[in-house]
């Protein structure tokens, strides 16, 4: 009787757990070599979509440069807010110098008050639009005249390092892109039916064409299937063969009328 690889309720496996058993699958292809498993044409589309679901298994669900960004979006905010509140703090200076030049820019800066509440992007060009006010040739006595030169340069250097790392976060958001178009689901589904394609044709061929490779792998994959059923079944092994084909020691109880990757 040729030794066939058996069936079990492969949908009802977690992503995780589907993805665990073709990655074994397909390693166990590997070891034997397509070639001797007559399926070449297809172990490079079934390795391709293993490999899909093990990044969806394994994707990142938060950014890296999250807490990067936050660090420095609020150093630029304290940057920010120091020089307001030193311009204001001196409206009411008995100095004349400093009084006046807070006078003077106080309107200047009014517009960029409350910018450490808007969004990221949006902050960024208002710092610099505020750098710009107070770098201007008009306003360089009144800086000077309160001391703001480091302050502004200071608050230059955390605008223009928080700008790097949203850059950053934008090519790490474009990679993550690509595993989150994926559909678990859909790579459930092609993995299955790929999985089914190899197991009629290695079935096949053990019928037809016997080996010892192809024997080896079989019994290497109703190993799989054994130790699989039992996370479907709760603890029960289990296992049948195709339709019309028996076994090697079937065990009694095991899935019935299911096919290899049957979703």
């Amino acid at each position: 009787m040729a030794t066939q690889i058996r069936t079990f309720a492969i949908s009802r496996l977690t992503i995780g757990a589907a993805g665990n058993f073709h990655d074994r699958t397909y390693k166990a292809i590997e070891a034997t070599t397509a070639e001797a498993l007559h399926v070449e044409t297809l172990a490079p589309a079934y390795k391709k979509v293993v490999d899909q679901l093990a990044s969806i298994v394994n994707r990142q669900r938060s950014y890296i440069t999250t807490e990067t960004l936050e660090a420095l979006d609020k150093r630029r905010d304290n940057g920010v807010g120091s020089i307001h509140n030193q311009v204001d703090a001196t409206k009411n200076c008995l100095v004349d110098e400093k009084r006046e030049a807070s006078a003077h820019l106080r309107p200047q800066l009014s517009s960029y008050k409350q910018i450490r509440f808007h969004e990221y992007a949006k902050q960024t060009l208002e710092v610099r639009g505020m750098i710009g006010v107070l770098r201007d040739p008009s306003n360089t006595a009144s800086v000077t005249a309160l001391g703001l030169e480091a302050d502004i340069d200071a608050l230059e250097a955390a605008n223009e390092a928080f700008d790097e790392a949203f850059e950053l976060r934008t090519q790490e958001a474009a990679a993550h892109a690509a595993v989150s178009d994926l559909r678990s689901a859909d790579l459930i589904d092609e993995a299955a039916t790929l999985y089914d394609e190899i197991t009629r044709i290695v079935n096949a061929y053990a019928i037809v064409q016997p080996t010892d490779e192809i024997t080896g792998f079989i019994n290497t994959v109703n190993g799989y299937v054994s130790s699989f059923s039992e996370i479907v079944n709760g603890g029960t092994s289990s296992g049948t063969t195709s339709a019309g084909d028996e076994g090697t020691d079937p065990e009694p109880g095991g899935e019935e009328g299911g096919t290899p990757g049957e979703v």
